[in-house]
């Protein structure tokens, strides 16, 4: 050939393919009527560079192109055509593209770490293992699945919280003692949120919480009892099942405890 394909663009870019077009040539290019044209392109994926070649059959158009497909999105892809005959070979200038970017995959189950407290639980998680493009938030939504308290309303412990994608923790307050909370986590690039994924996390359980009491009269008193009201404690994550009942007394200027 007296040279190679001329005028390589671009013309279309999606998340996982690219289509490019070049100036369509004649015999007085080609120097044969018999040669092929190749596109030779490459690209990172894993770590590794992978390089790949496909034959173009749309050589006769006068609009002539061609669509690389199964793509990595977010991806600096570099291409070039070759044309080839049986004297020789010539190559176009080389361009470089990058893919549009897609939904990102999902967060990793294993990353998704909680240090648990009485009433807060600070959540932390990694971003996906494959991005896809720029991540730009993370959408978690909880709510309350189950109390170690079966009298306990749960209806209002949900909600919604929005991080940038430079975050990856927060910390949950104004929760319940005792209770198992669901978290569902998704991360977002400009094309949308990805898959999501879901962990569960439990508060600890809180001391019961004891009603003021203050100095009053008794039910009931004899020469040696008196009868008292007890008034309920407040359980906080779980039944109150037993309460300790200290009496003190005062005997000969003496206050005595037992």
């Amino acid at each position: 050939p007296v040279s190679g394909p001329g005028k390589l663009e671009v013309v279309d870019i999606k998340s996982r393919q690219i289509t490019i077009t070049w100036e369509p040539f004649g015999y007085n290019v080609t120097r044969c009527h018999r040669y092929n044209l190749t596109v030779h392109y490459r690209y990172q994926a894993g770590g590794q560079e992978q390089v790949r070649e496909e034959v173009s059959w749309d050589t006769d158009n006068s609009h002539p192109q061609h669509t690389i497909t199964n793509l990595s999105p977010y991806t600096n892809v570099s291409v070039k055509l070759v044309l080839m005959n049986p004297e020789g070979r010539k190559e176009s200038q080389e361009i470089v593209v990058q893919t549009d970017e897609d939904v990102p995959s999902v967060v990793p189950l294993e990353s998704i770490q909680g240090s648990t407290f009485e009433e807060k639980i600070f959540l932390q998680w990694r971003e996906p293992a494959q991005t896809y493009g720029v991540i730009t938030l993370y959408e978690i939504t909880y709510k309350a699945v189950s109390s170690f308290d079966p009298e306990i309303d749960l209806s209002n412990q949900s909600g919604r919280v929005l991080k940038h994608g430079n975050e990856t923790h927060y910390l949950f307050f104004g929760l319940y003692p005792g209770t198992t909370y669901s978290f569902t986590i998704r991360a977002s690039t400009a094309k949308g949120f990805g898959p999501p994924v879901t962990s569960q996390l439990t508060t600890k359980i809180s001391a019961p919480s004891m009603p003021p009491y203050e100095l009053e009269t008794p039910l009931n008193q004899t020469d040696s009892t008196v009868t008292v009201l007890l008034k309920p404690a407040q359980s906080r994550g779980a039944p109150v099942r037993y309460a300790d009942v200290e009496e003190t007394f005062q005997e000969s200027n003496k206050l005595i405890s037992c």
